[in-house]
């Protein structure tokens, strides 16, 4: 009995360390930035929200990267409405699209993310569908 007992417990404890790894590999990759990104990669990363001022993380799949002219930044800023009159805002050179965990896109500009990691089991998240849970 006491064989079951100490492979188990061997077993338990290798679970664990795979379980850990795996978390590590998601929120720990390679380091990396979102105006560098790879399109099809999974990118882990904290935006800062100029709207509210707070900092936000998000795993998710990038699926476009645009750079902008000063022309279409120009253009942007006569055009849309969003932030029109704050004087403290400005669009950056780099806009990327991601795919969400949810399944939304969303666009992120690529100059206010940092602590960016591309994530290995990042990918293996979202291709099993499991991206939600994080």
């Amino acid at each position: 009995m006491n064989d079951y007992v100490i492979f188990a417990v061997c077993f338990a404890v290798a679970c664990l360390f795979l379980a850990a790894m795996f978390l590590y590999n998601v929120y720990r990759g390679v380091n990396d930035t979102l105006a560098n990104a790879h399109i099809g990669a999974v990118y882990n990363f904290r935006y800062f929200q100029p709207l509210t001022g707070v900092c936000e993380r998000y795993l998710a799949k990038i699926v476009n990267i645009r750079k902008l002219t000063d022309y279409e930044i120009a253009r942007l800023n006569w055009s849309s409405d969003y932030r029109n009159g704050d004087k403290s805002f400005a669009r950056s050179n780099t806009l990327v699209t991601c795919l969400m965990n949810n399944g939304d896109y969303r666009n992120f500009y690529a100059e206010r993310s940092d602590m960016c990691k591309r994530s290995a089991a990042g990918d293996l998240m979202f291709r099993w569908g499991f991206a939600h849970l994080f």
